[in-house]
C-alpha cells in the first residue's frame, strides 16, 4: 500500500478542500432557477449536487471529530493507506481527464429534498469545508491509520486518513459535475 508522509498528505488535503470552497463561490452568482436546473429526467441539478455532498459530510464529520478529540498523539510521520480505503479512493477520485467510475448514490445520500434556499446548500457546503480543515489541522500529530470511522455498511470501517482522502476527492469529483452543468446552463 502506498506510503505517505502525514505531514505532505495533510497539506496536500488543506490545499484541495481550500480549492474546493474557492471553487463553489462560483456558483453562489447563480439565479435560483440555475440552480435547480436539471439537464434531464433523473440528473441533478447543481443544488441537488451541494444537498448530496452535503448529506455525506455530515454523516461523517460528527464520527471523526469524536475520535480524534480521544486520539493519542502519535510521533511518526508515515501513513500507509488501507487496502479498502485505497481501492475507494481510486472508485471516487477523478480520474486526469475529468472523468469519474460510475458509481450507485446509497439512498441515504440521495438529494430528495432541497429547502427553499438553494444558495444555502452552497454556503453549508463551505461550512462543511471549514470543518474538514478544523480536522485536518486536528490530525497533525495523530495515528490516521489507527482511527477508524465506520464507513457506509455496519461493520465495515475506513482507516482516518483514508476517508479523509475519500471525503475530499468525493467533492472534487461533484465539483466537476457541478462544473460541467454550468457548462451547459450558461
Amino acid at each position: 500500500m502506498p506510503l505517505y508522509s502525514r505531514t505532505s498528505l495533510i497539506r496536500e488535503l488543506l490545499d484541495r478542500t481550500e480549492l474546493l470552497k474557492a471553487n463553489t463561490q462560483v456558483f453562489l452568482r447563480l439565479t435560483d432557477d440555475q440552480l435547480i436546473y436539471q439537464p434531464a429526467p433523473g440528473k441533478w441539478s447543481i443544488a441537488e449536487i451541494y444537498r448530496h455532498l452535503n448529506l455525506s459530510l455530515e454523516h461523517y464529520i460528527k464520527p471523526i471529530l469524536s475520535r480524534i478529540a480521544l486520539a493519542p498523539e502519535y510521533p511518526s510521520d508515515t501513513y500507509h493507506s488501507g487496502l479498502l480505503g485505497e481501492w475507494v479512493y481510486g472508485k471516487i477520485m477523478p480520474r486526469a481527464d475529468g472523468s469519474v467510475f460510475r458509481l450507485k448514490t446509497l439512498k441515504i445520500y440521495c438529494p430528495d429534498r432541497l429547502g427553499e434556499d438553494y444558495k444555502e446548500e452552497l454556503s453549508e457546503f463551505q461550512r462543511h469545508c471549514d470543518a474538514l480543515d478544523d480536522i485536518l489541522r486536528h490530525v497533525t500529530t495523530k495515528d490516521l491509520r489507527r482511527l477508524r470511522v465506520p464507513f457506509l455498511a455496519p461493520g465495515l470501517s475506513l482507516q482516518l486518513g483514508d476517508l479523509l482522502r475519500v471525503l475530499v476527492a468525493h467533492g472534487e469529483r461533484h465539483l466537476l459535475q457541478a462544473q460541467r452543468l454550468m457548462t451547459a446552463i450558461a
